[in-house]
C-alpha cells in the first residue's frame, strides 16, 4: 500500500534513512514532455519551485494553481520525490515543510502528535 501524502511528508521533515535511500534511485519512468497542458504546466512548476527555493508564499501560491488544475496532493508529493535523485536530500528535506504548509498540512504538529516509540 502507498503511504499517504503526510506520512511521505512526515518522513521527509526528518530525513527518515529509509525513504532518503528509495529516493536516491533515479526512476527511469520520469519523463519530460515538451507539450503541456495547463495541468502538466503547473507540475512542471511545482518542480522548478522545489529545485529553485523560495518562499512559503510562493510554494503556496504554485501549489494553489496546481491544485486548481486537478494536480492531486499527492502527484505534488510525487513532483518533490521525483526531484530527488536531480536535487539531492537536502534540497528535498528543506522543502517538505513548504509543500506540507501549502496543502494545508501542519507536520510539525503531526510529528508531535506521534507517540514516541
Amino acid at each position: 500500500m502507498r503511504p499517504t501524502f503526510q506520512e511521505t511528508l512526515r518522513r521527509l521533515a526528518i530525513a527518515d534513512r529509509r525513504l532518503v535511500a528509495e529516493l536516491l534511485v533515479d526512476d527511469p519512468a520520469a519523463t519530460d514532455r515538451s507539450d503541456l497542458d495547463a495541468r502538466s504546466l503547473t507540475i512542471a512548476r511545482v518542480a522548478a519551485l522545489v529545485a529553485h527555493g523560495g518562499s512559503a508564499q510562493t510554494f503556496r501560491s504554485t501549489i494553489g494553481d496546481a491544485l486548481e488544475a486537478d494536480v492531486t496532493p499527492d502527484e505534488i508529493v510525487g513532483v518533490v520525490l521525483a526531484t530527488a535523485p536531480v536535487l539531492g536530500i537536502t534540497t528535498i528535506v528543506d522543502v517538505a515543510s513548504k509543500v506540507a504548509l501549502a496543502l494545508d498540512y501542519d507536520v510539525d504538529g503531526a510529528l508531535e502528535a506521534l507517540e514516541p516509540p
